[in-house]
């Protein structure tokens, strides 16, 4: 029975990380990014998620202290933005110049880091509205 179970999970993740990159290499395809090999991509993703999990808990810092004693929402939101942006951006640029095999124009990073951005305001409202 756990054997089962384990593989069932097996299964699960592996889906999910297949779905997951192919959202990538499809984004990417959009965007028009040049890479040598899938496995260069994958090392980029890897290496663009273990920077950008060290730099989401720094940028989460900064914005605490950045915005704690502003009012309004607007100020807020736009100070959170520039910092999310910004340490999304440094995760973004850091992993494309380590790995060789890929090739991301600058332009391409911004427009990449404001959708990842966008996306995540759209979850944490979605969020908001089910916790309501």
């Amino acid at each position: 029975m756990w054997q089962q179970s384990h593989y069932l999970w097996y299964l699960l993740f592996q889906l999910l990380l297949e779905v997951f990159f192919f959202e990538v290499v499809g984004f990417f395809k959009l965007l028009r990014v040049s890479y040598q090999s899938f496995s260069s991509l994958l090392l980029f993703i890897f290496l663009y998620f273990i920077i950008g999990l060290i730099l989401d808990f720094i940028s989460i810092v900064f914005i605490k202290l950045a915005t704690q004693n502003i009012t309004g929402k607007t100020k807020p939101f736009i100070i959170r933005m520039i910092i999310d942006c910004l340490f999304s951006w440094i995760a973004f640029h850091t992993a494309d110049e380590i790995i060789g095999g890929i090739d991301i124009p600058l332009i391409t990073e911004i427009i990449a880091v404001l959708f990842f951005y966008l996306v995540e305001i759209a979850f944490e409202a979605k969020e908001k509205g089910k916790g309501e």
